[in-house]
Order: structure tokens, then C-alpha cells, then sequence
């Protein structure tokens, strides 16, 4: 038969039976918390959304007496950075205790047999090694010895024909013989040293303490005379609590029909909380709290033992010093008696004038040095430090659902607790946006309540039927808010044309520079069809855009930092078209004395046949022909200059080429005539072209001049 492996159930009756056996062995169990303490309540509860709660604990006590609250494990850092207790009869708290709980496995190094948590058969009897045991049962007279080792050994075939393993136990007997036993549930083994005993007991107490390790008792002793109330609070990390609303239209009578396409409807608002308790308390008729807000908060490893590395200083030895000879010298008188000094802080100051205040300063008296506390004084007296200086703080954008009626939630178990039932206006619209274009069903809700609407999820019913859900943010007294919850599939919405041009409107010309004033202009048409049997009221999203701004009629009737929303009401059945014009101004600037005739033509190319601008510009135009003239005349006379120097220089190459003959001496002759005839037309094309640059420069100063004098601010 195979051996029962579960370890913990066998050592807790192998326990139990030597308890039994020995009933004047003593238990080393951890001590019990107090039985005589009552529990202190909680009274109020405060829950945050980001995740942390304020548990406020209220109760009555008469004289001196000892009160408890419950919490968990996980709560006891939170609770030791926040606890706040007060006695407001006049009593005092003395003192707060708790359960400390060392880690398991560092109690269970203080237990001489070596185990862990979970331990095995095998890691059992190796931890009794070389114990005194007795072995009965199997058939066999009762053998006592030492365990010297247990194992299991290879599978055996049983009478059945099936396979187990063979588990052995291998000892040495009072007798001196070594015997292997087979362990089979028919054999017991019992323990016959009594501090094993109590060591396996102890670890067996240790491994049951571990069911109730996550709770912890807070026990605080409050003195005083008479009766009077305490009170006990702390924060503590809590699930969030989430918010779901229900918006219930009743339904229309026959008589009205339905409502009108955007008409605001009243209807019913109901407000959930989903609220969890896995504190260690009950919550018995609490006042609860929920708060939409988020209080810094963050957790500090109180509970822990916190070690820090301190420095190692080597132990100073004294420097051994080798005899050495001195030389010897004649007598000299002593000088007479003086001050002997020191050096401090590169001062000298005499030694018995500054020894009275070193031996001050180290001093336990009232001295200001290193001894005793550090105090204020005056005229010996100590003075208090009092902090008179309070302060308050604001919660902008918190608030609260404070709920009428006590709440009871138990320990380990969740809640839906209505906050908020009010009445809302809303009306029923379509709405289309660019970026999702299937058209959504939505509720233009406007909270016409007092209290601030948290986010969270919401479901909407029409007509006593579900009519869809979805989600929104924080919506405040008096806002209105787009809520959508369904598609809306008999609206369809698409953009039928897009146009987009540039027009210059104004002109302006002054000191030098040309400023052009002009419009971007694009338009958007959306083609709006109703195939439904009633008509719909549809909310347009046109998109903003930085620097553009609308020109067309009908205005949005709403506008959000990102959209424009135009209301379309479209009748059952018809197509109806929504045009959205935008323009968005352009200014450019020129400087005119910098700028190419190219430039000047494209520039001026949008300006039109206007009069005027062609009156105002005459001069400057007039004054650039002549630039222009000049410098096609510069270009010529260089090119002129240019084709003479080449020539010359075609006639000094052919002249360095030619020999002492006859005829070389005559083509010499000719070359040398041509290249002084070419030497007499540069001078004079140079002397030219000097004119000519003259007179551009003289001409370009006249157009600066014209530029400059040139004012024009007309419409184009």
C-alpha cells in the first residue's frame, strides 16, 4: 500500500499524539491578544479614487479600558503612517500595540530541525536523523533504535500484479543491529526524545499560526475617568469604487407624440457605486463617503526592519617608534615663564585662555556645545516651541457624494449603493464627427442638478427598453455634454464638395517695402439623408484649425477646442446640405530694392489693371526700364571687351611662335600692327563701359529714390 504523503496532516496527528502521551509538555505557541479588549467600530468610511480610504473607528469607554479594531496585513503600513487617535473626555491614549508578525521563514530558522513551509516524507526523517524512535505495528513486536536513513526504493510487484514503491526505514536497534523496516500505513513510528518532540511541536504550532498571519489586532488603552467618546482614524489602500449611471426617459404618451427633433426632455437620473470592502472590519451602519478625487498618497515601508549600512573603521594601532642616539649639547637657561600658544583656524590664541571654552562647549551643563538636547534659553529659562500657524486646504476640483443613510457592507464582500437620483434635461440627437463617420445616437445632457456627475459608464432606456450605453467624464452643475450610446443607422453623412483658392485683397507700398495682404478661402459641403420615418435632429462636427475662422452662415451652435458643431434638422426622408466656409489671412512682405524684375513682374501679376496702382508705380517702373537698359548695355560693351582681349591674346601666341625668317619678320610686323590696333579699341570699350557704370549707378540711386518715395495703400 502506498504511504500518505500529505506531510502537514501527518505531522499534525503525529503531533497531537505526543501531546497525548506526554500531557506535561509545554507549547511554545504565540501569545493570544487580549479577550477582555472590545471592539471599536467603524463608524465612517471615505473613499478616494485613487485607491486609498479614510476609516474612522468611534466608540465610548468608561475609565481605563482596552479597545481593538481588526485590519489586515496589507493595511499595516498605511495604518502606522496615518493613525490618528484621540480620547475626547479629557482621557489620554497611553499606549497602541499590534500583532507584529515576523516573516515565516525567518521564524522558522529559529526551530533547530531544519524545515521549510512544505517539507517531504523524505525531508522529515532526514531532520530526525539519528533520533530515538520506536517502530510498531505490521505484524512485528515493537523495535526502538536510532534512525540512521529512510528512502524509497524501486517500484515492487504486489499480489495484484501492480507496481508501488517500497519505503524503508533503516535503523540501529538498543541492541546494536542494524535493521531496515518497511513503512507501510500499518507501521507507526513514535518520537522518544522528548526535546525532539517539543521541536517538532513547536514547529507544527508555528505552521497553524500561519492561518491567522493577515490578521492583526490593534489594541490601544485609553485612561481616564468616566465615560466618555474616543476616537480612531487612519487611511488605508482600498479597491477604487466606480461609478454607473442610469438615465430613464418615461415613456411618450399617444396623445403628445413623440418629442420634437432636439427638444430637451426631462428624465431620470440614478447614480451606482460599486464599493468592495477587503478591509478586516465589518461595516456595521457606516456613514459612507465617496469622494471623486485623488489625494497624494503613496506607501512607506513602516512595518518593516530597516537596516542601514554603517561605515567599517579599522581599530587604530600605536606606531611602534626604533630607539635612536641623540647627540648631547652644553646646558642652556630656560626662558622666562610665557603664554604657550596654539594654532586654531590659522589664529594664535594662548592655550589657557581657550581651554575653558573647549571644556565648555563639551560639557553636559547648560553650555551650547555638544552635550544634552539642543534648547533655547532666556535668562536661563527653556523656552517651548509652539506652532501656532495652521493651514487649510482647498479641493478644487473634488467632490462628494455624502450618502443619507448608513450603509452595512461585511468584511470580504461588494456592494451596489445608490449616491444620486435626480432629474436631468436632455435632448435625443444624432451626431456625426469626420474621424468616425458612422453617425452615433447621443444625448445632449444638460446636469441641471446640484451635484458634479463622476465619470463612469451609463445605460440609457427609452420607451421601458435598453436603448444603448457608454461612457463620459466629469460633468459639472450646469454643463452640457454630448453623451452617445448607439448607431444611429437610418442618418447617413458625407462631404459633397471641397474648395480651396487664394485671393489678394490689399495692396500696401511703403518705405521700400511691399506688404500684400490676402485670403486663403476653402469651403466644405456635408450632404445630410434622413431615411427614418421621423425626423432627426443632427450635430455636424467640423473640425478647428489654428488661424482659419468661419464665413458662412448658419454659425455652430456649439464650439469645443477641437470641433465646430452645426445642428441640421433633417426632416424623415430628405437630404439636406450644410455648407462650412472658412478663410484664414496671409500678410507678405517684400523689400523692393531687392528683389528681381522676374520677381517684381509675378508679384505685381495679381494686383490687376487697377489706375491707381499703375499711377503709383509708373516712376518706379520707369526707373527700372532705365536700370534695365543700362545693364543690357554694360553686358554688350563687356562683351565687347571681352572678344578684343581674346583676339590679343590669339596674337601674342602666334607671335611668340615665329623664327628670324623673312617671312616670319613681315607676319610679326602685321601681328604686331593689328595687336596695337586692338590695345587702341579697349582703351576706348573700357572708357565706355566706365561711362556706363556711372550711369547705372546713377540710375539704380534714382530707383532706391523712387522706391523709397513710392506710398501706396490701395484695395486690389
Amino acid at each position: 500500500m502506498l504511504v500518505n504523503r500529505r506531510v502537514p496532516a501527518f505531522l499534525f496527528l503525529l503531533s497531537a499524539s505526543l501531546l497525548a502521551q506526554n500531557p506535561g509538555t509545554t507549547t511554545h505557541s504565540a501569545p493570544q491578544p487580549q479577550t477582555t479588549a472590545a471592539q471599536l467600530p467603524i463608524r465612517r468610511v471615505v473613499l478616494y479614487k485613487n485607491g486609498v480610504g479614510y476609516f474612522e473607528h468611534t466608540g465610548r469607554v468608561t475609565g481605563n479600558e482596552l479597545v481593538t479594531i481588526d485590519f489586515t496585513s496589507s493595511q499595516l503600513d498605511d495604518v502606522l503612517q496615518s493613525l490618528t487617535a484621540l480620547d475626547l473626555g479629557g482621557g489620554r491614549i497611553a499606549s497602541v500595540d499590534y500583532n507584529s508578525a515576523t516573516p515565516l521563514d525567518q521564524q522558522l530558522k529559529n526551530i533547530p530541525l531544519g524545515l521549510g513551509e512544505k517539507p517531504t516524507t523524505m525531508e522529515l526523517y532526514a531532520a530526525l536523523r539519528g533520533a530515538r524512535v520506536e517502530v510498531s505495528g505490521g505484524g512485528e513486536p515493537p523495535v526502538s533504535g536510532r534512525i540512521v536513513h529512510y528512502e524509497v526504493r524501486a517500484d515492487k510487484t504486489t499480489a495484484q500484479g501492480g507496481a508501488e514503491k517500497e519505503r524503508v526505514l533503516t535503523i540501529v536497534t538498543d541492541a546494536g543491529d542494524i535493521r531496515s523496516l518497511a513503512i507501510t500505513p500499518a507501521v507507526s513510528v513514535q518520537i522518544l526524545d522528548g526535546d525532539l518532540r517539543r521541536d517538532l511541536d513547536d514547529y507544527l504550532a508555528l505552521l497553524a499560526s500561519t492561518q491567522s498571519r493577515q490578521v492583526r489586532h490593534l489594541t490601544l488603552e485609553a485612561e481616564g475617568t468616566g465615560t466618555r467618546e474616543i476616537r480612531v482614524s487612519y487611511i488605508s489602500e482600498v479597491p477604487v469604487w466606480k461609478s454607473t449611471y442610469r438615465i430613464v426617459f418615461p415613456p411618450s404618451s399617444d396623445a403628445s407624440g413623440p418629442a420634437a427633433p432636439g427638444t430637451e426632455q426631462s428624465a431620470i437620473l440614478q447614480g451606482w457605486a460599486v464599493v468592495d470592502n477587503t478591509g478586516g472590519s465589518d461595516w456595521d451602519n457606516v456613514q459612507l463617503s465617496l469622494v471623486a478625487g485623488a489625494p497624494q498618497s503613496f506607501i512607506e515601508p513602516l512595518s518593516q526592519p530597516i537596516y542601514t549600512q554603517r561605515p567599517v573603521v579599522p581599530v587604530p594601532e600605536a606606531e611602534n617608534v626604533s630607539p635612536t642616539l641623540h647627540e648631547s649639547g652644553e646646558a642652556a637657561p630656560l626662558p622666562a615663564a610665557a603664554a604657550q600658544t596654539v594654532m586654531v583656524n590659522g589664529a594664535l590664541n594662548e592655550l589657557p585662555t581657550m581651554a575653558p571654552k573647549l571644556r565648555a562647549g563639551f560639557g553636559s551643563g547648560s553650555g551650547g556645545g555638544y552635550g544634552g538636547g539642543y534648547m533655547h534659553t532666556v535668562d536661563g529659562a527653556p523656552l517651548q516651541d509652539e506652532s501656532q500657524a495652521t493651514s487649510s486646504t482647498g479641493f478644487d476640483d473634488f467632490f462628494e457624494y455624502t450618502l443619507a443613510q448608513p450603509v452595512t457592507i461585511h468584511r470580504n464582500q461588494s456592494a451596489l449603493v445608490p449616491f444620486l437620483q435626480t432629474s436631468v434635461q436632455a435632448a435625443q440627437v444624432t451626431l456625426w464627427n469626420p474621424e468616425t463617420p458612422v453617425p452615433l445616437r447621443a444625448l445632449w445632457l444638460t446636469n441641471s442638478s446640484k451635484a458634479t456627475l463622476d465619470r463612469g459608464s451609463f445605460s440609457v432606456f427609452e420607451n421601458g427598453q435598453f436603448a444603448g450605453e457608454g461612457l463620459t467624464d466629469p460633468i459639472h452643475a450646469g454643463e452640457k455634454r454630448l453623451l452617445t450610446y448607439a448607431v444611429d443607422q437610418a442618418v447617413h453623412v458625407h462631404t459633397e464638395s471641397n474648395l480651396f483658392s487664394n485671393h489678394l485683397h490689399h495692396l500696401t507700398v511703403h518705405d521700400g517695402y511691399l506688404t500684400e495682404r490676402s485670403e486663403q478661402i476653402r469651403g466644405v459641403t456635408y450632404v445630410v439623408h434622413n431615411a427614418a420615418a421621423d425626423a432627426r435632429d443632427v450635430i455636424v462636427e467640423h473640425p478647428v484649425q489654428s488661424g482659419w475662422t468661419l464665413n458662412s452662415d448658419p454659425a455652430p451652435v456649439e464650439t469645443t477646442p477641437s470641433w465646430y458643431r452645426f445642428n441640421v434638422v433633417t426632416p424623415p426622408g430628405e437630404t439636406v446640405r450644410l455648407h462650412v466656409g472658412e478663410v484664414h489671412p496671409e500678410r507678405t512682405v517684400y523689400q523692393l530694392t531687392g528683389i528681381s524684375d522676374d520677381q517684381f513682374t509675378i508679384m505685381l501679376s495679381g494686383t490687376g489693371d487697377r489706375p491707381a496702382i499703375e499711377r503709383a508705380l509708373a516712376p518706379v517702373l520707369s526707373a527700372r526700364a532705365k536700370v534695365h537698359d543700362l545693364e543690357m548695355q554694360i553686358a554688350a560693351k563687356q562683351k565687347a571687351i571681352d572678344d578684343v582681349e581674346a583676339d590679343s591674346t590669339r596674337l601674342h601666341n602666334n607671335l611668340q611662335g615665329l623664327r628670324d625668317s623673312a617671312e616670319e619678320r613681315a607676319l610679326a610686323q602685321r601681328y604686331a600692327r593689328e595687336m596695337n590696333a586692338d590695345e587702341d579699341q579697349l582703351q576706348s570699350l573700357r572708357k565706355d563701359l566706365a561711362d556706363l557704370e556711372q550711369q547705372r549707378t546713377a540710375a539704380q540711386q534714382a530707383l532706391d529714390q523712387a522706391i523709397r518715395s513710392l506710398d501706396l495703400d490701395e484695395d486690389v
